[in-house]
């Protein structure tokens, strides 16, 4: 038999940290799989400054200590859990963390939030990041605890979906507030959209983490600590945390209320949401899914993170006809009530909900699942797929089901889902290539391209492939005093913007704010709370005793633009993939968004306008040395 602990190591937080005196402890703890060496790295204040965590520690790792075209899925690629300068602050909405590595979906940047407690556990047990690297002979997890580090034997956890193996490890090591990151069955067989899945309802869930942790057979990292996390001047905050906790009832009264399902109903109206896999603009049946019909029959509860008084997260416990569902899985968010309803034209909020279920317990990305469910239904339609015993159809919601089971075990037409939706096109041919809704491979989020201008540049230029949260989501920045109007009228753009079109200044307002959303995602903190600049200059001042300027926050966000752009370029993009496919260019007849959207050509202007304001040459290439 093996034994339980294969590897140990132990450090100390340095004695700054243990006063309460900074938001950093200065260690980033490395561990080799395949040696199983463990050390750490001591990093400066300067670090942290220029980088702060999350994307922007992802990033120099990746840069500094991987290969040039690497394999996603090979022992080289790093998997990073980063926490940034603000995770495990007093500041509401620091709950949040990074993971990243080179995606196996798309061969670019995999870079992804999740909420939670995860994160903060991590650094009060002692480290900002972990860089793991190789890979185990057999499955093993990781155990940390205020400083002290094991290698554990994890066979008896392979195979097991996340809430099981959660149990164990807990039962195991004999506390019930563990926090875990782990995978499920997607991520061991290497479904190239795996997820990480945190506490088991948390996802770092998009560009397949999940298969990167799998490849090095990883299927845990557990974490407890017991430190506080300081600042070096909590006093610089004070204004800040008043301004929250007096106002976040009518500032976050939507999150308070329905969270992100309750925009269900509104973007399906407004055409925001993509239907039957991106050709027709409405569902019947939608307000089965809004939230006024769907919370009184399944949401039994309300979640929160590390310090968050909101409690925006939904805990759904169904007993019916037809399913079971878990409140431990959470609930659907909405992106995936879009994804899992109307892109695959399914109404049926059960199913919508199991298949929710499922995506947690095996570990999959909702969005990516959703769109490559929807896309393999349309092939289906069209009489592509031939010798498989099942194929998914649109509107059915068993078939869903279904489809996600056999992604997640890669069985029949489940092993070619498994490789998402662009791969599956190559497989097929001309006629599946003209169905796909991809940017660099990535499935689109739920926010419809062909309505949100400004999106559809960032979906092309993303380094992540498709993304909507290093963004600027057009509707966002169309209302008086919405956080993001306020913050461009900070960087003097005169905002609110028009709804549609992509105009000079929607393209400089784009620029400014996918630099804020990258010191957002490394500093990690939450995007839902409307901090405007002045709010992360107190914020970061406050962590790192600094004066951080308006001018600093974008400098930062700028640099981690242009160090994901070098990884873009380095792993073999070009400025021919600064694109999206054909669906994205696809024109509706009817509803709220006939007729509309932008044209091959009007994106590749945008394109163009972007390099230019970021000082780039016409294919996209920073200039050397800048900072």
């Amino acid at each position: 038999m093996m034994e339980k602990v294969l590897q140990t190591f132990e450090s100390f937080p340095v004695q700054k940290f243990l006063d309460g005196k900074s938001a950093w402890t200065g260690q980033v703890l490395k561990v080799d799989l395949s040696s199983g060496e463990m050390r750490v790295d001591r990093q400066g204040e300067d670090f942290y400054r220029r980088y702060l965590g999350g994307r922007g520690v992802i990033l120099y790792y990746l840069l500094n200590e991987t290969p040039p075209g690497v394999d996603a899925l090979a022992a080289e690629n790093l998997l990073i859990f980063a926490p940034g300068l603000l995770t495990g602050t007093v500041l509401p909405g620091s709950g949040r963390h990074a993971v990243g590595g080179k995606s196996p979906l798309t061969g670019a940047l995999a870079s992804g939030e999740a909420g939670g407690f995860w994160g903060a556990e991590l650094k009060r047990a002692g480290y900002d990041a972990i860089v793991i690297s190789g890979k185990a002979q057999t499955p093993v997890y990781l155990w940390i605890r205020d400083g002290k580090v094991e290698i554990r034997d994890a066979s008896h956890l392979w195979g097991k979906l996340t809430a099981d193996a959660q149990d164990i490890i807990r039962a195991e090591l004999g506390d019930k507030n563990i926090r875990t990151a782990l995978i499920g069955p997607a991520g061991e067989n290497l479904v190239r959209f795996a997820s990480v899945m945190h506490d088991v309802n948390r996802a770092a869930g998009r560009s397949g983490l999940g298969a990167v942790m799998g490849s090095k057979n990883l299927k845990a990292v557990a974490v407890r600590g017991s430190m506080n996390v300081g600042l070096a001047n909590k006093e610089v905050l004070d204004e800040t945390l008043k301004w929250i906790l007096s106002g976040y009832k009518t500032m976050m009264g939507w999150a308070i209320k329905y969270g992100t399902p309750g925009s269900v109903r509104y973007n399906h109206d407004s055409g925001g949401t993509a239907i039957n896999n991106y050709r027709d603009s409405a569902l019947e049946g939608i307000e089965q899914l809004e939230a006024k019909s769907y919370f009184p029959k399944f949401v039994t509860a309300r979640d929160t993170c590390y310090r968050c008084p909101v409690r925006c997260k939904t805990v759904v416990n169904y007993r019916g006809e037809g399913a079971n569902i878990e409140g431990k899985y959470g609930g659907p968010e909405y992106e995936t009530f879009g994804a899992l309803g109307p892109l695959c034209r399914i109404n049926d909020p059960v199913a919508v909900a199991k298949a929710n279920e499922l995506c947690a317990a095996y570990g999959l990305d909702t969005i990516s699942s959703g769109g490559t469910v929807a896309f393999t239904m349309e092939c289906a339609e069209k009489g592509l797929l031939h010798g498989f015993d099942f194929v998914p159809e649109f509107g059915n919601g068993a078939s869903l089901i279904e489809s996600i089971t056999r992604i997640a075990r890669r069985e029949g037409i489940g092993d070619w889902m498994a490789e998402g939706s662009a791969r599956m096109a190559q497989k097929i041919g001309k006629n599946a290539i003209e169905m796909l809704a991809v940017a660099k491979g990535q499935e689109l989020p739920l926010h419809d391209p062909r309505m949100k201008n400004a999106t559809a540049l960032g979906y092309a230029l993303s380094p992540t492939g498709a993304d909507h949260m290093h963004n600027l989501l057009d509707n966002f920045a169309n209302f008086p005093d919405s956080d993001v109007t306020n913050r461009l009228k900070e960087m003097g753009i005169d905002a609110p913007l028009p709804l549609f079109g992509l105009s000079d200044e929607k393209i400089k307002a784009y620029m400014y704010e996918v630099a804020v959303k990258h010191v957002f995602d490394s500093a990690v903190i939450c995007q839902f709370y409307p901090y405007e600049y002045r709010h992360l200059c107190a914020a970061l001042s406050a962590a790192g005793g600094w004066e951080v300027s308006i001018q600093e926050v974008h400098q930062i966000g700028r640099r981690i633009a242009i160090m994901a752009r070098q990884y873009l370029l380095r792993e073999g993009f070009t400025v021919q993939d600064d694109t999206l496919s054909a669906r994205a260019f696809y024109r509706l007849k009817d509803g709220p968004i006939a007729g509309r959207g932008l044209t091959i050509q009007e994106l590749k202007q945008g394109v163009q306008r972007y390099f230019e304001l970021m000082g780039w040459d016409d294919r996209g290439v920073p200039p050397p040395n800048i900072s």
